[in-house]
């Protein structure tokens, strides 16, 4: 695993206010959690990451605002819309066993307990009730839900294992 890549916490949403402030869209559990960082980088979608300068957060209602270096009006806060928040990876805590970072699962093979192929997790997908695995295979398309029933095995260095029939698909 790249330790040193760059994985995307977050992305500015909208104006807030004339005073430079955007909304934040944290994709941290708790959204909280991405105050944490001491560094962050921003990119649009398909460029290259750029170092940020200081951020300011502020909780608002259920979610979060932040004002960055440089962002004193509202104009220069509508520039900022839909730029990607990401932390290098090797910033992100330490868990514990049996606990995953989405971004570690995409790319990992998926088997079922009959050890045959159904794909590979091409995105996770958060619903509230669990989250659940976008399997992309060769016989099709699976979601399979990321739950301890169903979830069988977990190696980040190979596959996930899953009872899940191969005719289940989307």
């Amino acid at each position: 695993m790249e330790r040193d890549r760059i994985v995307v916490v977050g992305r500015i949403g909208a104006a807030y206010g004339i005073r430079g402030w955007t909304h934040v869209h944290s994709f941290t559990d708790p959204i909280t959690n991405l105050l944490e960082f001491d560094q962050m980088y921003g990119r649009r979608e398909d460029d290259s990451w750029k170092q940020l300068g200081k951020i300011e957060f502020q909780r608002h209602r259920s979610g979060l605002i932040g004002r960055f270096d440089g962002c004193e009006d509202r104009t220069n806060a509508e520039a900022l819309r839909n730029l990607e928040l990401g932390v290098q990876r090797n910033a992100m805590p330490s868990l514990q066993q049996d606990e995953f970072y989405w971004v570690d699962l995409i790319g990992l093979d998926v088997v079922n307990t009959e050890e045959i192929t159904l794909g590979t997790i091409s995105n996770v997908i958060e619903t509230g009730a669990s989250a659940i695995l976008d399997v992309k295979g060769e016989n099709g398309n699976y979601l399979i839900p990321f739950t301890k029933p169903i979830l069988d095995f977990v190696s980040l260095t190979s596959h996930v294992r899953v009872r899940w029939d191969i005719d289940w698909r989307t």
